[in-house]
């Protein structure tokens, strides 16, 4: 392969193929199951959204997708009136539930810094300044690195300021872990086979609750960087409104996701594409990703290792992203 080019013009993707070929794994899957239909948590996010449309897209009525909004305290209004148009938009079954009762009763509110969230983005990003300070501080890592590494909070020299990290992280894993549950639950009782809508990038790097929501058994964008999954967007009509947003967490008001990870998507999608093709470091030096881009990124990777044991099925979208080992994959994939 040429070590010149830009490496987003290399990731642009034939979207009628590839929504062809994820429509068919979804097809192929409810039947091989026996399911009447399909599910997903749709968060108002561009991944959800765009795994509704190409769920309705397999199905000969749109009303046989249900999908579930499973907002709690702490979730933006803005991101469930989405989820609610977009429900609208494509006809499907829709329910949205205030899984606030059970989330309260796991003590996850409890915590003083999870008391401080709601109030305001202001306060928000002073807590995720002075943890990011205090985690750089003592342990010379970000705090995101600190929950990937899954040190004992308790044994380290600066339990509190590894503790307050601990704090968010078990508040970000006890929701997307309950709503997992609720919608295999949902799923069961209904004969549905339930979809995840994790893509590739985040996987790469660990964005995401090991056991939760994005981590589900049949995944229909893992085979899909950020970047990818935005063209398909685009393709499929996804509203506007909702490709304007960027991706966040939906936990902290005001925060994304690139900020807590410390990195841009785009930036992260092309270090894991020179990384999962095998290509030499330098054709991402070439393309403007700096030595402690790469390297940051990449280690980041490589402590979220663990994350990715759980077996997923998933469309192989070839010859999109050539995987040099089984071992290099977002997860251990059965490639569907």
């Amino acid at each position: 392969m040429d070590e010149k080019g830009n490496l987003m013009d290399r990731m642009v993707i034939d979207c009628e193929l590839v929504s062809g070929t994820i429509v068919d794994f979804i097809r192929e899957k409810m039947l091989d199951e026996g399911r009447d239909g399909l599910s997903l948590g749709i968060s108002g996010g561009v991944d959800s959204a765009v795994t509704a449309f190409l769920a309705v897209r397999s199905l000969d009525d749109p009303s046989d997708l249900h999908g579930l909004n499973l907002y709690d305290r702490d979730s933006q209004g803005k991101f469930r009136n989405y989820a609610d148009m977009l429900s609208k938009t494509l006809g499907i079954t829709y329910r949205a539930n205030d899984i606030s009762p059970s989330i309260r009763d796991q003590g996850t509110y409890k915590p003083t810094i999870m008391r401080l969230i709601p109030y305001s983005r202001i306060l928000n990003e002073i807590i995720l300044f002075s943890n990011k300070v205090g985690s750089r501080l003592f342990y010379g890592e970000s705090p995101f690195v600190v929950t990937l590494k899954r040190e004992n909070p308790s044994k380290m020299r600066f339990g509190m300021v590894a503790g307050i990290a601990k704090d968010i992280e078990n508040s970000f894993d006890a929701r997307h872990v309950q709503r997992r549950k609720i919608l295999e639950e949902y799923s069961e009782e209904n004969n549905l086979l339930l979809l995840g809508a994790a893509n590739r990038s985040e996987s790469f790097v660990g964005w995401f609750v090991k056991d939760g929501v994005d981590d589900l058994p049949n995944e229909t964008l893992l085979g899909l960087y950020k970047n990818q999954v935005r063209q398909l967007a685009r393709y499929l009509g996804v509203p506007d409104y909702i490709l304007g947003e960027t991706p966040s967490p939906d936990m902290f008001k005001g925060i994304c996701d690139e900020e807590i990870i410390g990195h841009s998507y785009d930036t992260i999608d092309r270090v894991a594409y020179v990384v999962e093709n095998d290509l030499p470091e330098s054709v991402a030096f070439q393309d403007g990703i700096s030595p402690k881009e790469f390297n940051q990124i990449k280690r980041l990777h490589e402590l979220s290792a663990w994350k990715r044991a759980s077996e997923h099925d998933y469309p192989s979208i070839e010859p999109l992203v050539q995987l040099t080992s089984h071992a290099q994959a977002p997860a251990a994939a059965v490639e569907g």
